[in-house]
């Protein structure tokens, strides 16, 4: 009798006992009387969608397993993002199953709060527009970005109350660059940009590949530009007094005071213009240009910056010595001067490219349609008049994201106005209103929402109404006073009809192809519209006031601020999603705070440590927030990301961090109407007292370790395949092995090669040069393998649950150079886990594969300290999924519990999902058919999964790179996780 049959036998022979002393409650399997038409019980089914976590609406596919969403992933039909999605757009799970979800309409009755059916809303909403209706001008909306089908509704609406039309808010909202755009340009708009096509990148701040316009969209495309395939590589200059993410990935970073980038870019102007540049020009605008821009030597423009003048002209010689530069200005977190910069930049890149073919105004991003800062302080400042006495307030939070100073708590305090707020969850700006109404979810509700121009992305149910919540469009179009003419209540007709009458459908049949695809797709056309230059009189008048100078001295106890946008928070919406929470930044590898980022030299001139209090001081407000030293941060200048500090939002988010917008000032810029995020001057102090600060890495750097390792570009030149030769046994010597047969040697191998089933030996490929430490992987990651969260005080025992982690490493000599590194279990051929476990939990699968047997581990962590990669995780408790979260869980993956190691298991549920179709079709896996949901979701492509065993695979392919070798593989583990080296170019 073998091993396997005994246990078998004797796990049967025990079952009386262990049934007798379970702690486990009786199970019982309900089956649906009444089955949906398309479900079928343990069978998938997908639905095409559109993101709305930001205004940028890539399309997405839910899967649905048993009438609920269990995982949201990329539509790969869509044009803007291509198949993947952002870690934020993974989230978009946790709003539908947020235990903390309003599930009914809750209305307020004194102090407190009284529950209402949907119907009992309808009524008290339909009795105030009545009431409303009698006197023009009585009501007010404001709502976040809407799709066109719903913005009809909304102005037919409000037409029909001789209301004005809605409010638009985004607290990004691009001010500077639409009216650049206007100046420059004569268009108000905000442009794609072929950034795929250049061949120099410039950007003075904006961070394209984390909020800015559409992330998941550029970073396909700075990818495209500048990942490393053989050739040349493109040059990405990032200018900005914070590194963010996009700064990290970028060639040079150069840290200028803030608002001197104006000086900068003037500075590129002069340089072009001497050169002969901009003969498109008119003649009157190039002697303007080089009567402003001739003051602006390289040695002036590096003085006004605070930057070295040798570094500024390296920058000028490779931009101008590039055939297609494209140049980008400051992003949201900018300052006073992002005007005048914007303005620059888009007169530079009409000097550098005429033709500005790297612009597309027929292909705009639709956040353009947002208001600016002031139209906001002025629709508030509006609120206070007695005449308006009712508001409709849709999915937006201005109570938070908005200064201390704008008075918006004021105006939506003010008795004779009664609020009713379009919310699922109780926000800052949802405790202040009469009526809080929640409404179906973007996955729960027919819609459609084109993030840009020519895109026309659908909305449809992807599972049914949790809560029995109707749409927004519904309840307006069953609460006007009279019936709006020529549209259904019913919202897949309303949507039928818009698109019938705007030409995108035609019949029925259209329709059911348009809901499959996810929308309406217009191929680009080959000749798209570009701009032409059209000067206004305010582009002479931008540049006749003084421009900004270098910062001015300040002390130890005064600094510049800025209020970053988060790449997990966004602006704040983010907040309550445990995902987002639990995955740190990027940057700084804290989890679930936002602390005070410093330069290390200003933290030490404070007398401060990381994890000390500050106390931070502007003329509109003030908080306090832990410090954390970051060299990524200019001398004299303090960030905070946007995101934390609510003091309502749920769990999750409530009195946690502190919320930066209360430093910012109320005031815009009088011609843009933007808002600055950027504080010239507040005062900071030690406040007394600390925290532990939540990071997840170890040491910052290597210490000369075989980990993330990085060649130089002029090394590749001429270098073929290198791995059939031996060099030794060092750590640098040592070849690269593959898991097979063949990487097996007598004189280095104890033991004989594994055999693998049908020749399948599962492997990946990743590539740092396209790794942009986005950790959308690691988001996918706890989607698709129902890991728990632990929460903050576990992140500080080191307790995560992760299983792969982005690690970010700096080069010791210049902090500034950044590697980011995706770490998993590297599903060894020689796998140290294995040979040290005495209940052979950890298993060496037939195709390859490190399995661990969960039912079979007793807890005792040797695989763990046998692992050099330390990526396995113990099950320290039994995590708890609050209700209904535990509806986001993938029925397809065991969830584990208490005493348990657990680690990646490269998605081994889809490996059998593909063998199972290969079966009923008689035929084997196809190289690309498998996709864990890290390689599904990665915006850059920088993961390659598939066959080893292969020799014409795509991942047996490129480990003949010469860029490939494995993480410290001298350790002879034989690793199936095979790297390629990042590509750097010194400048």
């Amino acid at each position: 009798m073998d091993r396997r049959t005994f246990l078998k036998f004797a796990g049967i022979g025990s079952l009386s006992v262990a049934v007798g002393c379970s702690s486990q409650p009786d199970k019982t399997i309900y089956s649906l009387v009444h089955a949906p038409d398309d479900m079928v019980t343990g069978k998938e089914s997908w639905y095409a969608s559109t993101c709305r976590e930001c205004p940028a609406g890539c399309g997405v596919i839910a899967r649905n397993r048993e009438g609920r969403v269990v995982k949201v992933e990329g539509n790969p039909l869509h044009p803007i993002n291509h198949g993947k999605i952002c870690m934020r757009g993974q989230s978009a799970l946790q709003a539908i199953y947020n235990p903390d979800r309003i599930k009914t309409p809750l209305i307020k009755n004194g102090d407190r709060r009284q529950a209402l059916s949907f119907a009992e809303a309808e009524a008290v909403l339909k009795e105030k527009v009545q009431a409303s209706s009698r006197k023009k001008g009585g009501v007010r909306m404001i709502t976040e970005v809407p799709g066109e089908g719903t913005l009809r509704v909304m102005n037919r609406f409000l037409d029909s109350l001789n209301g004005p039309k809605p409010l638009i808010y985004e607290p990004f909202a691009y001010e500077s660059l639409k009216t650049a755009n206007r100046i420059v340009f004569g268009r108000e708009g905000l442009p794609s940009y072929r950034m795929q096509d250049a061949d120099f990148l410039l950007c003075f701040g904006a961070d394209f590949l984390e909020t800015w316009l559409s992330p998941v969209e550029y970073a396909r495309k700075f990818k495209e530009m500048h990942a490393y395939t053989g050739g040349p590589k493109p040059l990405f200059y990032f200018v900005s007094p914070y590194q963010s993410m996009t700064g990290a990935n970028a060639d040079h970073w150069l840290a200028p005071a803030p608002g001197g980038e104006t000086a900068l870019v003037l500075g590129c102007i002069r340089e072009a213009l001497r050169r002969g540049r901009g003969g498109p020009l008119p003649g009157s605008v190039v002697s303007f240009l080089k009567k402003k821009a001739e003051p602006f030597s390289p040695e002036r423009a590096a003085a006004e910056a605070g930057i070295e003048p040798r570094a500024f002209q390296e920058m000028v010689r490779h931009l101008l010595a590039a055939k297609r530069p494209l140049v980008l200005g400051p992003g949201t977190a900018a300052a006073d001067s992002a005007l005048d910069t914007h303005t620059a930049v888009n007169l530079l890149n009409m000097i550098l490219d005429p033709y500005l073919s790297l612009f597309d105004f027929s292909d705009r991003h639709r956040v353009e349609l947002a208001a600016t800062g002031a139209e906001v302080r002025e629709f508030f400042e509006g609120l206070e008049d007695e005449s308006v006495s009712f508001l409709l307030i849709n999915n937006v939070n201005p109570v938070f994201s908005l200064p201390e100073t704008s008075r918006v708590r004021e105006a939506l305090s003010r008795e004779s106005l009664f609020t009713v707020c379009f919310s699922n969850f109780m926000d800052e700006t949802a405790e202040l209103a009469d009526l809080v109404f929640p409404v179906q979810l973007p996955l729960e509700r027919w819609g459609e929402y084109g993030g840009k121009h020519r895109v026309v992305s659908t909305l449809q149910p992807a599972m049914g109404n949790l809560i029995g919540a109707p749409a927004l469009p519904e309840v307006l179009l069953r609460s006007t006073v009279s019936p709006i003419g020529g549209i259904a209540e019913d919202l897949q007709t309303v949507l039928i009809g818009e698109l019938v009458r705007d030409k995108k459908i035609e019949s029925k049949q259209d329709w059911l192809h348009t809901v499959q695809r996810g929308g309406v797709f217009e191929n680009e056309p080959e000749e798209t519209e570009s701009p032409e230059l059209v000067i206004s009189k305010d582009l002479f008048k931008r540049f006749e006031k003084t421009l900004p100078t270098a910062e001015s001295s300040r002390d130890d106890h005064t600094a510049a601020f800025m209020a970053a946008p988060s790449i997990r928070f966004f602006d704040g919406r983010g907040a309550n999603r445990p995902w987002l929470n639990e995955i740190p930044d990027p940057l700084t590898k804290v989890a679930w705070q936002s602390p005070v980022l410093l330069h290390p030299d200003t933290l030490k001139g404070l007398n401060a440590e990381d994890g000390d209090f500050l106390t931070l001081k502007s003329k509109s407000g003030e908080l306090k927030a832990p410090a954390y030293g970051f060299t990524g941060v200019r001398p004299g200048l303090a960030v905070m990301t946007i995101g934390q500090g609510h003091s309502a939002y749920g769990r999750y988010a409530e009195a946690r961090g502190a919320n930066p917008f209360r430093l910012l000032s109320r005031e815009a810029d009088p011609v843009s109407g933007a808002t600055a995020f950027v504080m010239p001057a507040v005062s900071i102090e030690k406040a007394g007292g600390g925290m532990t600060i939540s990071h997840t890495d170890g040491s910052k750097f290597q210490h000369d370790r075989k980990i993330a390792l990085s060649v130089g570009i002029h090394e590749l030149g001429g270098h073929g395949g290198h791995h059939g030769e031996e060099h030794g046994f060092g750590m640098h010597e040592f070849p690269l092995t593959l898991p097979l047969p063949e990487g097996y040697a007598p004189h280095r191998d104890l033991y004989p090669p594994h055999g693998h089933q049908n020749d399948y030996r599962w492997g990946m490929i990743v590539d740092l040069d396209r790794c942009i430490g986005c950790a959308a992987c690691a988001a996918a990651c706890y989607a698709e393998n129902n890991l728990g969260v632990v929460g903050e005080e576990r992140i500080i025992e080191g307790r995560e649950m992760s299983w792969m982690r982005i690690e970010r490493y700096h080069d010791r000599k210049r902090m500034e150079k950044i590697t980011f590194f995706p770490m998993f279990c590297q599903h060894c051929d020689n796998a140290p886990c294995e040979s040290v476990c005495p209940v052979y939990a950890p298993h060496h699968g037939k195709e390859g594969i490190n399995n661990q047997i969960y039912n079979r581990c007793i807890g005792t962590r040797y695989c763990s300290q046998n692992c050099p990669y330390k990526v396995r995780r113990f099950n320290w408790f039994k995590w708890e999924w609050s209700e209904p979260l535990n509806l986001q869980l993938n029925p397809d993956v065991t969830v584990r519990t208490k005493g348990v190691m657990e680690k990646c298991s490269f998605c081994v549920q889809r490996i059998k999902t593909a063998h199972g179709k290969a079966k009923d079709e008689k035929r084997r896996i196809l190289d690309g058919e498998v996709a864990p949901a890290c390689v599904q979701t990665c915006p850059t492509n920088a993961l390659t999964f598939g066959n080893l065993a292969d020799k014409n695979s795509r991942v047996r392919r490129l480990t003949e790179n010469p860029r490939a070798y494995q993480v410290m593989g001298y350790l002879n583990t034989k690793p199936a996780v095979i790297y390629l080296k990042k590509v750097v170019q010194e400048i």
